[in-house]
Formats: C-alpha cells, sequence, structure tokens
C-alpha cells in the first residue's frame, strides 16, 4: 500500500478529530511519529434542580442558572498543563549518575527536547527528552521508581 497526500491528510485530520495523542505509523522506509498534547478543558456543571424545573416560572430558571455562572466565573485561574510520559518500561532516574546534579526540579523551565530524566531498560540508560516547552509543575515519580510505557512522569505547564 502506497501513503499518499490524501491518505495521510485523511489519517491526520482523524487523529485530530477523536484527539488521538501518539501515533506510531511505519510502511517500509516511510515512518512517522505523531505527538499531540491537547489542552484540558473543565466543563461546567449546572445543578440538577428538576423539581424546581417544574415548579418555577422561565424567569427563575435563568436567574438560577446566571448565578451558578457567575459564581464559576471567579474561580477561572485553571492551570493548563501536559505530561511527560514515559515511552518505556524501565527505572525512573532523576539524575545522570547517584550524587549528581537532577535533570530537572519542579519550577525549572523546560525546552523542547531537553533530557528531563534517565530511563534505565535492560542495562541502558535512555535519557528522555521534553516534547513541550514550558514550567515544570510537579514530578509524579519518584528516583528509582519502575515506571510502565505511558505512565506520565510530569505535569508541565503549558
Amino acid at each position: 500500500m502506497q501513503i499518499t497526500i490524501k491518505k495521510l491528510q485523511d489519517l491526520l485530520s482523524s487523529v485530530q478529530r477523536k484527539k488521538i495523542q501518539t501515533l506510531k505509523l511505519k510502511q517500509g522506509k516511510f515512518e512517522l511519529l505523531l505527538n499531540k498534547t491537547y489542552k484540558k478543558v473543565n466543563q461546567e456543571i449546572i445543578p440538577s434542580q428538576k423539581s424546581a424545573v417544574l415548579q418555577n416560572s422561565p424567569s427563575t430558571i435563568i436567574k438560577s442558572i446566571n448565578n451558578t455562572k457567575k459564581s464559576s466565573v471567579v474561580n477561572e485561574d485553571r492551570t493548563e498543563y501536559a505530561t511527560i510520559v514515559s515511552p518505556m518500561v524501565g527505572t525512573f532516574y532523576h539524575s545522570p549518575a547517584p550524587g549528581e546534579k537532577i535533570f530537572v526540579q519542579v519550577g525549572d523551565e523546560v525546552k523542547f527536547n531537553q533530557t528531563v530524566c534517565i530511563i534505565e531498560a535492560m542495562k541502558l540508560m535512555n535519557e528522555i527528552e521534553a516534547e513541550i516547552e514550558g514550567k515544570i509543575i510537579e514530578i509524579l515519580v519518584k528516583d528509582g521508581d519502575i515506571v510502565d510505557c505511558g505512565q506520565a512522569l510530569m505535569k508541565v505547564e503549558t
């Protein structure tokens, strides 16, 4: 099967519609690796008031909904973040060797392709690089922890 521009465009639009975060496609000499982060959207939930809706006039219901929206507007300082995930199973390390300076800590700014940690797998040390830029807001694993493929390692504020 030949990869055409049309097939590639269809694939990419499907990835975007279904919000797929990671895709790896390999066919012969053609290889495509796609990593996409989506911003977390918090939805506003309006409390259910079925008994009040059945008994109240429309103007009262509108006032009730407007009051609910006003109280939720106060809480607009939501932090949007992406995660750095482990691409393999292995042991997580903060630094290149025991006693050496750690790669990143909470509050550090990371750049694209900056090494953020090491995952040891089968006696090989694999440097994990940031695929996004931002500020480290949380490190989710401890030094020496065993991590799974796809496990979130760090939260990065975007």
